[in-house]
């Protein structure tokens, strides 16, 4: 690398860690290119609030352009990410060759179907503005065709919605959803009987937020309750084929609606990395967030796997005490990106054919 340019930093990924991580190289002497698919930074904890007709999709994004509108050392790139070269430290996006100092992974995660074809063909989901947007129309839809249709059992299909996940997001889903049918809808279709309008959350472990204490879970189950959401625990889904929903014990919910929230995995181009993965297809990173055998490579966020973290090691690696802030327990996604920008300030830049730092 020639010393007098300032290290090329690639970023992939837009979204909460690779924005961390480009602001923390705000002040540092640093070329940053940052890649994502979009050209806007999404609030994703609010999709949900799009697909109840809650929010405009405006109000939960924002232009990375306009993000970064002042900070001289980044240009951003719309486009995919298709191919990761670690050993030759290039990216190839579009068809053009992005060569890097360094690389930050933060591809975020993608929904994960476990294998149900007819679920991913029929059913919604609420992973970016496109999904949530479609499951909103569909929904709007729905009250739009029960309000003309005569035959009760269809009607009834109508208005049952079914959302599988009980984590927050199938938790916070079903709770708005509800209060959309109980504090809108019955102004919106006065003649539409309301009453045969039924939520149902599907969750197949016996908790709902099951990493949360037991009494953040219980005050979230009488909620739910309290807004006439149908909490049915340890209830696996086995089929959805667009008109109904088949359950692990063969029974049937006639529905034309189906929103899951049950499983993510990491983004398809993290399947390639040449490194161990652990679950979700997360890759497994060291206590630096970077890659074993790649030090200049990063991971972080959704598709990033950390074991046994320890908080000494992790200030040592840094040379700083300034740990991520990811929580109890043994298993951890990475999802500061500060953490990512302080190991790139403190590494020296290794040659593509030199190892070492």
């Amino acid at each position: 690398m020639n010393t007098k340019q300032k290290p090329h930093v690639v970023i992939i990924g837009a979204g909460f860690a690779g924005l961390e991580t480009a602001r923390g190289l705000a002040n540092s002497p640093v070329h940053i290119t940052l890649i994502d698919k979009n050209n806007h930074h999404l609030f994703q904890p609010l999709l949900y609030q799009v697909a109840i007709a809650g929010l405009l999709p405006s109000q939960i994004a924002q232009p990375v352009r306009t993000i970064f509108r002042k900070q001289k050392n980044l240009a951003f790139q719309m486009g995919e990410v298709t191919e990761i070269n670690l050993n030759e430290k290039f990216v190839k996006m579009n068809g053009s060759v992005i060569a890097y100092d360094y690389l930050v992974i933060a591809a975020g995660a993608r929904t994960n179907f476990f294998g149900f074809d007819t679920l991913e063909k029929h059913g919604l989901q609420l992973k970016d503005l496109e999904t949530a947007v479609t499951t909103r129309n569909h929904l709007l839809s729905m009250f739009e065709q029960a309000s003309h249709e005569a035959d009760p059992e269809k009607r009834k299909a109508m208005l049952t919605f079914v959302i599988v996940g009980g984590g927050p997001t199938g938790v916070e889903t079903a709770g708005a959803l509800a209060e959309l049918i109980t504090h809108v809808m019955r102004k919106d279709y006065p003649r539409l009987n309301l009453n045969e309008a039924q939520v149902i959350l599907l969750e197949a472990g016996p908790h709902l937020i099951a990493p949360y204490p037991d009494e953040l879970r219980q005050a979230t189950l009488r909620l739910l309750k309290d807004k006439k959401v149908d909490v049915r625990l340890n209830t696996k889904m086995q089929d959805f084929n667009g008109l109904r929903v088949t359950l692990g014990d063969g029974s049937v919910i006639e529905s034309q609606t189906l929103i899951w929230t049950a499983g993510a995995k990491a983004a398809e181009i993290i399947d390639a990395l040449p490194a161990e993965k652990a679950s979700m297809g997360r890759v497994r990173i060291q206590a630096t967030l970077s890659l074993p055998q790649f030090p200049e490579a990063f991971v972080i966020g959704d598709a990033s796997f950390l074991n046994q973290w320890k908080w000494s090691t992790l200030a040592h690696a840094f040379d700083r005490g300034n740990p991520a802030r990811s929580g109890g327990g043994e298993e951890y996604s990475s999802d500061d990106g500060r953490e990512g920008a302080q190991g790139i300030s403190l590494q020296r830049p290794r040659s593509a054919r030199h190892g070492g730092t």
